[in-house]
């Protein structure tokens, strides 16, 4: 990349340094509170709230991140035991499911965050906005939905190569090149 160009904007790498900066504020001030309320007796205000706000920025914001790394968790049980053709399709329909529960996901979340602007509910000990966390959450399904969207139609698009290719992904031990067991 030439110096002259700027980077390419990274929604996803945005929400995720966005979640970690949260994960840095709750632990930090976890620590902060740990720390008066066994010096002076003094425990900090609001402090439940926080670790609640934060947490659910640190788990959502994170998942555009995961759904492109592929790191999400997933059983392997019937890997080795299908075709490849028929594992591509399986990890297509999961791709397709995992979209499908996300679109559900972001469409519900949009009444909740509508009555939250309404109404202006705040967590109860901290002046935080719900709508605000809520608006946060939805970004980051829409984000993911993205994410997905993109991997359904790569997996799509790779389909073909999987049904064509001829080669097992997984060959047995006795077969070799001359013919001996290995």
């Amino acid at each position: 990349m030439s110096p002259g160009k700027l980077r390419r904007l990274d929604p996803v790498r945005l929400l995720t340094l966005a979640g970690a900066l949260a994960l840095a504020v709750m632990v930090l001030w976890t620590m902060i509170d740990i720390g008066a309320r066994l010096a002076f007796n003094k425990p900090l205000h609001g402090t439940l709230d926080l670790v609640e706000v934060t947490l659910v920025l640190v788990a959502f914001l994170a998942l555009p991140e995961c759904f492109r790394r592929d790191e999400q968790i997933k059983v392997d049980l019937f890997d080795t035991m299908v075709r490849r053709r028929t594992l591509a399709a399986m990890r297509l329909a999961g791709e397709i499911a995992t979209l499908a529960f996300l679109v559900l996901l972001a469409v519900t979340l949009i009444q909740p965050l509508a009555d939250a602007y309404r109404f202006g509910d705040q967590k109860p000990d901290l002046p935080v906005p719900i709508f605000l966390l809520l608006l946060a959450i939805e970004l980051a399904l829409a984000v993911s939905v993205f994410v997905v969207l993109g991997r359904a139609v790569g997996q799509v698009r790779a389909f073909p190569r999987a049904a064509a290719g001829t080669a097992d992904p997984h060959p047995p031990a006795l077969h070799s090149s001359n013919g001996a067991a290995s």
